[in-house]
């Protein structure tokens, strides 16, 4: 059972007093703001996702598959709002006779250079850490958007989130196996909890084609916002790689999840804005290695998330995805060399296939195992001080061994590799 001692409280509650005078009071309703470019381009996915939800929410699992099958081809969005342009082109031509050649000069080639200039090239969006996690939808129609993109989470068989405390009796080890706190309905007794108004940093393992276990965070009602209520919402931000910000589109998917860029300027800007944060710690390395059937994670020389937890007093929280490895087939052909591609690029290029040989992912249970919080020294007042580099390694530590002890008390068929 997890149970924060009196001190230890004390110096969790005193450093987010700290914290608190540095960030401002936002409310649930804070939104990062959006270039009107982002919202004009991403507003067919909006409109589109809307129509799917209306057209198939009574049939609730159809409507998961056709979710599925389009947030699983995210890669693909820009053809949504290119598609939308050519329809309402042929829109055009047809009611007020323009030419498609006048629209195109008049229109879409000036809004292209202009998107590809102001947005991809010099916003700082991604950049922009004050109240960057999840916003709340603002209208009906964005409304039906997010409710089209959270019904991927019917598509599974089931979808848990245990919150893992493995300081009990070994001697209880093989009973808990099958007996997990399972608490997704709110009913059940919690072995520790997260409180809101504390700092968090929480790693996501493993990657997997889809890092599905992060969607947990950006969703509201998700199992995880059940299971650990006042997480979710502005001040709960992810980190990705910065190339995902110069995708059309994607970046604007990534926006509405509540992204930031991973840079190290722009997490620590964030800690000390008083964001918690959620990492695929393994990130693209880790998706390289997706195994049907095995566990791996990259993790061992993986150690900024941990120096930036201990620069801002942040607890470390292991988070892993059970069952997210088993949702694509792969192939290791040509392995070596997209790993070398992919640490000189950046870019990575699984080869893998889904249900049917799609994209769709195979419907297999996902359980979230959330362990307890790892907490770290106060730092010194107003944070931000490099930890000496044996603090480092000291919380890597347990925190590699706190991930692996949770792997094995709560996953029965494979071990844990640490890569």
């Amino acid at each position: 059972m997890c149970k924060w001692s009196a001190k230890q409280q004390s110096a969790a509650t005193t450093r987010t007093t700290e914290k608190d005078s540095r960030s401002h009071d936002d409310d649930n309703d804070a939104r990062r703001p959006i270039p009107i470019l982002s919202e004009i381009i991403y507003f067919p996915v909006i409109l589109l996702s809307a129509t799917f939800h209306y057209l198939l929410h009574p049939w609730p699992q159809l409507e998961a598959t056709v979710a599925m099958a389009v947030m699983g081809g995210f890669f693909g969005f820009l053809l949504i709002p290119t598609a939308f342009a050519y329809c309402l082109t042929i829109l055009m031509e047809t009611i007020f006779g323009i030419s498609p050649m006048i629209l195109s000069y008049a229109v879409w080639i000036p809004f292209s250079i202009l998107y590809a200039v102001q947005i991809l090239i010099l916003d700082k969006t991604h950049v922009h850490v004050r109240n960057s996690g999840p916003p709340q939808p603002r209208y009906s129609l964005e409304r039906a958007a997010w409710a089209f993109a959270d019904s991927i989470w019917k598509y599974y068989p089931s979808v848990e989130c245990i919150p893992c405390d493995w300081e009990e009796d070994d001697n209880d080890s093989d009973n808990t196996k099958d007996t997990a706190p399972t608490t997704t309905n709110g009913t059940s007794s919690l072995p520790f909890t997260l409180d809101p108004n504390q700092q968090i940093i929480f790693g996501v393992h493993p990657h997997g084609i889809h890092c599905i276990p992060l969607g947990q965070f950006t969703a509201k009602d998700s199992a995880f916002d059940r299971t650990f209520p006042g997480l979710y919402g502005p001040k709960l931000t992810g980190i990705c790689a910065t190339v995902i910000f110069k995708l059309p589109v994607v970046r604007e998917l990534f926006f509405h999840m509540g992204y930031i860029d991973a840079s190290r300027s722009v997490c620590q800007e964030a800690m000390q804005q008083g964001q918690s944060l959620f990492i695929c710690v393994g990130g693209e390395e880790e998706a390289m290695y997706t195994t049907k059937g095995q566990d791996i994670v990259v993790l061992s020389k993986r150690k900024g998330f941990v120096r930036l937890a201990l620069r801002y007093g942040a607890s470390l929280v292991p988070v892993f995805g059970v069952g997210n490895t088993d949702t694509y087939e792969t192939y290791s052909i040509g392995l070596k060399w997209r790993l070398w591609l992919q640490k000189k690029t950046g870019i990575a290029l699984p080869i893998f296939h889904g249900r049917w040989f799609s994209t769709l992912p195979y419907p297999v249970p996902i359980k979230l195992l959330v362990g307890e919080p790892i907490l770290t020294p106060t730092p010194v007042p107003g944070g931000g001080g490099k930890p000496d580099d044996a603090l480092v390694e000291e919380y890597h530590a347990k925190y590699v061994e706190a991930l692996k002890k949770m792997h094995s008390k709560y996953v029965t068929d494979r071990t844990l590799i640490v890569k």
